[in-house]
């Protein structure tokens, strides 16, 4: 039994250094399983797991571990489970009730806190420090350890080593899903460290300097900091590597990340799928509740029935059309689009009217003039959507 437990290990660090290596993440403690302590039990059990170095002593991260098992009260019955690695946005922390939500739904789930914290909110010790309770998201300090994405980064990675060395979790079956913060986290991970087999990120993406609302915080950085977090920490520079499913789901007029921004980023993904919500309201809650979040990530590793997919749409006079894949029944189709011009994106009014559909194709009527964006959404019969790829007017967009 220790020979074949030697051999898993051997093996996971090979795995884990193919993906990692020649990353900025490439460094000493990576690969480890983290030591760990359990700091409680009930309903989900509370980790505090060891870090990277971090002012010169290893870092402290809490987290809430959650599987069926530890909802019942019977570990037991906790075998060969699909794992999801939960990565919170800005102001967040180790949410307790998400872990829970993936628990129920029969995965062994981890929710870490990337900001110091344990329960309440409380710094630990030894955990990351803010100054006022505020993230230095943007932080280029000397030492690259006391960057806060460099160890929010390695935090995730180390929540992965941890769970797949625990004995009831299928290693074979992992998913990463961020919200915000988490989904830039994630949109990088997605490109850093492979052994995913789906990831989802919820409002982020990448070219955060180009258009979001974290420009601002980045022309708060002289030029050459600014250039250093861009290509150290913006997933534009990971993301088209990955070769892992992804579902990209957000809001058309989200107030962080914009659609242009969003559309460069997918773009840089070959296998993908889109849902973009008119209306979505952007918080962590109002985030991770999206039904499409766990029907794509179930579908690749569950092999239950994955979502629909709308391919490009194409302009034929003055008709609209776009092939999809659907393996539940189609409820309806909607044109999407906005006619505003106003200069923030994320301000402009959409419009939606429903449109005809076939067994495997989209069609409508050419968007109104004056369209400035616009794109296609479809609907199954237990109310989950898709989207096809953001079709902008103006090219400059």
């Amino acid at each position: 039994m220790k020979k074949l437990f030697l051999l898993a290990l051997c093996l996971f660090t090979i795995i884990c250094k193919a993906q990692i290596k020649g990353t900025l993440w490439d460094v000493k403690g990576i690969y480890d399983v983290p030591q760990y302590k359990i700091v409680s039990k009930d309903s989900t059990i509370g980790i505090v797991y060891q870090g990277l170095t971090y002012k010169g002593k290893p870092q402290s991260v809490f987290a809430y571990y959650a599987t069926p098992g530890t909802l019942s009260g019977d570990r037991s019955k906790d075998k060969n489970l699909p794992t999801v690695i939960l990565v919170h946005g800005g102001g967040g922390t180790a949410f307790k009730e998400w872990a829970i939500m993936w628990a129920k739904k029969g995965y062994a789930a981890i929710s870490m806190d990337m900001r110091g914290n344990g329960p309440g909110k409380k710094h630990i010790e030894g955990g990351f420090e803010e100054d006022n309770a505020q993230t230095p998201y943007f932080a280029i300090t000397p030492g690259i350890n006391e960057q806060w994405m460099f160890q929010a980064v390695a935090d995730v990675i180390l929540a992965n080593n941890l769970v797949r060395s625990f004995p009831e979790v299928d290693v074979k079956r992992t998913a990463i899903t961020g919200i915000s913060w988490g989904g830039i986290i994630t949109c990088l991970m997605a490109g850093v460290d492979q052994r995913y087999q789906v990831a989802v990120p919820v409002y982020g993406c990448a070219y955060l300097l180009q258009n979001s609302s974290m420009r601002q915080g980045l022309l708060q950085l002289n030029e050459q900091d600014r250039q250093t977090w861009v290509k150290q920490y913006d997933p534009l520079n990971y993301i088209g590597k990955t070769r892992i499913p992804m579902l990209f789901l957000n809001g058309a007029t989200d107030p962080h990340f914009y659609p242009d921004s969003y559309a460069k980023t997918y773009n840089l993904v070959k296998d993908k799928n889109l849902c973009i919500k008119i209306g979505l309201k952007h918080s962590h809650h109002y985030g991770w509740v999206n039904d499409e979040i766990f029907a794509f990530i179930n579908s690749y590793l569950n092999k239950t029935t994955p979502l629909a997919k709308i391919r490009e749409p194409k302009q034929n006079g003055n008709t609209v059309t776009a092939a999809f894949e659907s393996s539940a029944p189609v409820s309806k189709a909607m044109l999407n689009y906005t006619t505003d011009t106003t200069s923030v994106l994320m301000k402009r009014k959409w419009e939606s009217v429903q449109v005809k559909f076939s067994k495997d194709q989209i069609l409508a009527p050419q968007p109104p003039a004056g369209t400035t964006i616009w794109y296609l959404t479809l609907y199954d019969d237990k109310g989950l959507q898709v989207s096809s790829p953001l079709q902008f007017i103006n090219p400059r967009l």
